[in-house]
């Protein structure tokens, strides 16, 4: 299944013009949309689009939980925390941590663009669905 960025982009931007940006979701929301549009237009690679999504989930996750930015939290234990204080589904963590796995792979292997893709749609799926 191949990205629609274009429709998924314009569906982020109408959300962002009618929700705004300035809950915690709307804030990921934009990281995200800039690594969908440097996705697309070729000027981000995978390990790119992997740093933005993963800087945007733990940004995300920060405010939700009500953690200093500068929180030296690993992925696994702010997912943890989401789940603990249910602010993520134990699935979702679980989808989330793919990018984790992903980010380590890249030391050893080059992901698909498919890979890179399932992982940029499943994190903005996952804040978009909070994002009110």
């Amino acid at each position: 299944m191949a990205l629609d960025s274009q429709a998924l982009f314009a569906n982020l931007a109408e959300r962002e013009r009618v929700h705004g940006h300035h809950s915690p979701e709307g804030q990921a929301i934009r990281m995200l949309g800039r690594a969908l549009d440097g996705w697309s237009s070729g000027n981000l690679g995978a390990a790119d689009v992997l740093g933005l999504c993963t800087q945007a989930v733990e940004d995300w996750l920060k405010r939700c939980l009500k953690l200093s930015p500068w929180s030296p939290q690993s992925m696994t234990s702010l997912l943890a925390a989401a789940v603990g204080a249910k602010v993520l589904q134990p699935s979702d963590a679980e989808r989330l941590q793919t990018l984790h796995r992903f980010r380590a792979e890249l030391a050893t292997r080059a992901l698909t663009s498919a890979e890179v893709e399932a992982a940029l749609e499943t994190t903005i799926e996952i804040v978009e669905q909070h994002w009110s």
